[in-house]
């Protein structure tokens, strides 16, 4: 709870609430990124809705909507962008804030102070899925590791989860903002919401796009899904 009034904090004052580890990429300037004003909308139904972004209570997921990139792109540094973020590197694009995001990760019950052994690692583990619908309206789910090979073993990824580290503040900006980062595969900046669990995730070739998977195709609309990852 306290971590999410200080997010509220920083929505109406520009306060600092996170921040790890030196930054590589550029800072944008304070007056370049702001969070989003809008405030937690509690439905009928009991879900919770904030910007793009839903809280589904009795699934305990959240979703919002994206768009899929190309799949012969290449190297994937970013698992989801923004479109301001680095949009040519990233599996999915979405309008979704990455401020936002963080702040339902905590309505879900995700904490970014989870301590663990690998280094510079910390946070919540979470599962994210795609979902889209075919050409004959059938609705389809997936691991989102599926899109992504690793070029290790050149099969699909792992599915091992995503650390819910939360975006560090540098000079009053939400640094995940500023980038438009929402989760990262190349560990290289604390800019981000969600980090890819490899313990090499430090190396920058880790990871491209899965050519063998063909649906549901290119520029094509996904629902992302996120669910607190069960660990043993």
């Amino acid at each position: 709870m306290t971590k999410i009034i200080s997010l509220l904090v920083l929505t109406v004052f520009g306060a600092a609430v996170l921040a790890f580890g030196p930054q590589e990429e550029p800072t944008p300037a304070a007056s370049d990124v702001k969070p989003p004003e809008a405030l937690p909308i509690k439905q009928k139904n009991g879900n919770i809705k904030l910007g793009e972004i839903t809280l589904d209570n009795r699934k305990k997921e959240i979703s919002f909507k994206g768009t899929l990139n190309s799949p012969d792109q290449g190297v994937l540094e970013v698992l989801i962008s923004t479109p301001r973020g680095r949009v040519h590197e990233a599996l999915v694009v979405t309008k979704a804030s990455p401020y936002q995001l963080e702040y339902m990760l905590y309505l879900l019950g995700a904490d970014t102070e989870v301590k663990r052994k690998a280094k510079g690692k910390k946070g919540s583990l979470v599962n994210i899925d795609l979902e889209w619908q075919d050409d004959n309206g059938v609705l389809h789910r997936e691991p989102i590791e599926q899109w992504v090979e690793d070029e290790r073993t050149k099969k699909a990824m792992r599915r091992q989860g995503f650390y819910f580290c939360g975006s560090n503040i540098e000079n009053k900006v939400y640094q995940a903002e500023g980038h438009g980062n929402l989760c990262l595969l190349y560990s290289n900046t604390p800019a981000t919401v969600l980090d890819c669990a490899d313990k090499d995730s430090s190396s920058d070739i880790l990871y491209t796009t899965n050519s063998r998977k063909h649906q549901p195709g290119a520029s094509r609309d996904v629902r992302v899904i996120i669910s607190l990852k069960k660990e043993r």
